[in-house]
Formats: C-alpha cells, structure tokens, sequence
C-alpha cells in the first residue's frame, strides 16, 4: 500500500456499505440461511467469486455492478462471516446459547476508532 490512510478510507466505506444494506436486509438473511449462517455466506461468496473471476478472466465489462463493487461485498461478507463466528451476529446464539439481539448499530464517526478521523478527507466526518 502506498499510504495507510487509504486503506483507513476502505474500511470506513466498508462499514458504511455495511450498516447500509443491514438496513435493507436485516439481520435474518444471514442467520436464517438455509444450511445455516456459515453456509449461506459461502454461497453468497462463491458466487461474487465467481462473477469476478470470469469477468476477470474474459476481460468483459460488467454489466450491472463493478468489479471494485464485488470487492467490497466479499470483505464484508468476510466480515459478516467474522461476527457470525464469534457469536456476534443478531438472530444466532452466542457461545452461552442465547440469541443476539440488535444493540442498535451507531453510524457515525464517532463511533469510529480515532485513526478513522482525518478531517482532511471528505471521506470522513
């Protein structure tokens, strides 16, 4: 990476999109999978693969999202699949067996650690 402040850029952009489409989904298309949390995020991620390799592979352009669109799906599928595996995803039993329930997700800078704050990108709030 050229500067650390953009990879801080991605991430940020990352859990916007991610709190975003939370919203329009909701917690059960994950945790009420068929096969279970585990498995529908495989098949949502073999999929985004797939679509990125043969679009790599043939060099077509996309016709509907980006190549950089399906990048960013699959890290937070990866981070989805992160709080599904430590028992922190709303709709599926923790490590003590009981169900996670939204704790109200905060979408704001503030909720941010301090290295995402740079008031000199207007990435960031």
């Amino acid at each position: 990476m050229k500067n650390r402040e953009d990879a801080h850029g991605i991430v940020y952009e990352l859990l916007e999109l991610l709190y975003k489409k939370h919203d329009d989904y909701g917690p059960m298309n994950i945790a009420g999978a068929p096969g279970g949390a585990m498995n529908g995020l495989r098949v949502r991620m073999y999929d985004k693969l797939a679509r990125l390799n043969n679009l790599v592979d043939t060099g077509d352009t996309p016709n509907y999202e980006s190549i950089e669109d399906t990048l960013l799906d699959l890290a937070n599928y990866a981070i989805i699949g992160l709080l599904v595996q430590r028992g922190q995803w709303e709709g599926l039993p923790n490590s003590n067996g009981e169900t996670k329930k939204s704790s109200g997700i905060k979408r704001h800078a503030d909720s941010l650690p301090e290295q995402f704050h740079n008031p000199d990108n207007p990435r960031f709030y």
